[in-house]
């Protein structure tokens, strides 16, 4: 009888025991779970900031750089080695990282209104997509959306 009940005490011993060492994530930091679960890295914002240009067409190419909250972008003309201010404006950045992004610009017409070549909205909008900066520009009646690429 004392061998029964000695083995019905080390049995129940024997189970709280291991009730214990199932403890929880919150209660035991190096438990398993904690050890097989990685902590999602933070990924920083898309950055659209630096120099894009669109392919030359007839010696003629549109380059665009993205600096402290600004977009400028200018006419290039490559055979006079000269080149005239189209737009510049407001560029608000992404917050999150993404592969579409599509922002309102509003023109800085102090900047634009000297040269010819500048256009005179007030606003014009710009969109991201996968590596492209597109948007849309009108001359003499004549619309074209322009694709720029990074540099």
């Amino acid at each position: 009888m004392k061998k029964l009940l000695s083995l019905a005490l080390i049995g129940a011993l024997a189970l709280s025991l291991t009730a214990c060492g199932n403890s929880s994530s919150k209660d035991n930091p190096s438990s398993k779970e904690t050890t097989t679960t990685k902590k999602e890295e933070k990924k920083e914002p898309l950055n659209l900031t630096g120099t894009w240009q669109c392919d030359p067409v007839d010696g003629t190419y549109l380059k665009a750089t993205i600096s402290n909250n600004v977009i400028e972008i200018d006419w290039v003309f490559v055979d006079e080695n000269k080149s005239a201010i189209y737009w510049v404006g407001s560029y608000d950045a992404p917050t999150t990282d993404v592969n579409q992004y599509k922002w309102t610009s509003n023109n800085n017409h102090e900047q634009t209104e000297t040269s010819i070549l500048a256009s005179t909205d007030d606003t014009k909008e710009f969109s991201y997509n996968n590596g492209i900066i597109s948007f849309t520009a009108s001359m003499q009646g004549v619309s074209k959306t322009f694709e720029l690429k990074k540099q």
